[in-house]
């Protein structure tokens, strides 16, 4: 789409087209791959092992985010993806010096953790005063999103921010919302997901717009599919007695709902691009 005048560009730097998917990527090769070997292969020791799985899902979700985010020349096309950064970034990074006792730092992946993350946030806090400085305005809403899609949004937000900050603030109290046993570090380390989850929610809400939140809608198959597959591998520690563990299947559920929904209307909207209708038919619309 050709930027127009007076709409705010998407920044080089703030896009991040090679750092954000390829350290996001790399994180998580050894959760994903090497999820039973988080002592050796990991900067602290994940157990049980589907932790491992769900991060290691996450951050290779958040990489294929930042791919077709970079692809974006608007600003208000790319930013939902910069919200999940600025969410996960710096509550991962109190959480890993709040447990910095946990760490390997006596190996490569320990201090490469704690030294990324000691300088991700304030990178990105630069990035992203650099990129609120370029001047332009957003361009107008040609798709609202349907009520359905805003509920399930409302829904996720609603359930998701509270049982963020849940974990991160009394972990020890409120890990049993978790469908299955994790310590207290796991416990804000995965906090910082389901926060960012419940940020990009709330944020889809505001922005009401199909193009503004497509970069997120195509993101979410990859993310059902990662998770999907750690629960294959290990989900019989779940414990499907507890709340949580319907809570995580729902939201898949709705994740998958949402994909589909974005997966569709994306390819129709590419074909009605290409496709001219004939004489008396009626035009495209959502």
């Amino acid at each position: 789409m050709a930027q127009a005048v007076g709409v705010k560009p998407f920044t080089n730097g703030m896009r991040s087209p090679v750092i954000a998917p390829l350290t996001r990527g790399l994180l998580g090769v050894p959760l994903v791959l090497l999820a039973t070997r988080t002592d050796k292969f990991f900067a602290w020791t994940i157990n049980p092992p589907l932790t491992a799985a769900v991060l290691g899902a996450n951050y290779w979700t958040s990489a294929y985010l930042a791919i077709l985010a970079s692809k974006e020349r608007l600003w208000a096309y790319g930013r939902i993806s910069i919200s999940v950064a600025l969410v996960f970034a710096p509550i991962t990074t109190a959480a890993t010096f709040i447990h910095i006792d946990k760490f390997h730092l006596d190996s490569f992946f320990g201090w490469f953790w704690v030294l990324a993350y000691g300088v991700y946030p304030p990178m990105l806090a630069f990035l992203l005063y650099k990129q609120l400085k370029v001047p332009g305005g957003d361009p107008p809403r040609l798709m609202p999103l349907p009520g359905w899609v805003r509920a399930i949004f409302a829904v996720q937000a609603a359930v998701m921010l509270p049982l963020g900050v849940a974990l991160f603030v009394a972990p020890g109290h409120t890990s049993f919302l978790w469908p299955w046993a994790i310590p207290d570090l796991s416990a804000r380390a995965l906090s910082a997901w389901v926060l960012a989850l419940g940020v990009l929610s709330a944020h889809a809400l505001r922005e009401n717009d199909f193009d503004r939140v497509r970069v997120a809608f195509l993101a979410y198959p990859v993310f059902v599919v990662l998770q999907a597959i750690a629960l294959a591998r290990y989900g019989s520690v779940i414990d499907w007695g507890e709340a949580g563990a319907w809570i995580y299947v729902a939201f898949l559920a709705t994740a998958t709902v949402l994909g589909a929904y974005g997966i569709v209307t994306d390819r129709r909207r590419t074909v009605a691009k290409w496709v001219e209708p004939e004489p008396g038919a009626p035009a495209f619309s959502a």
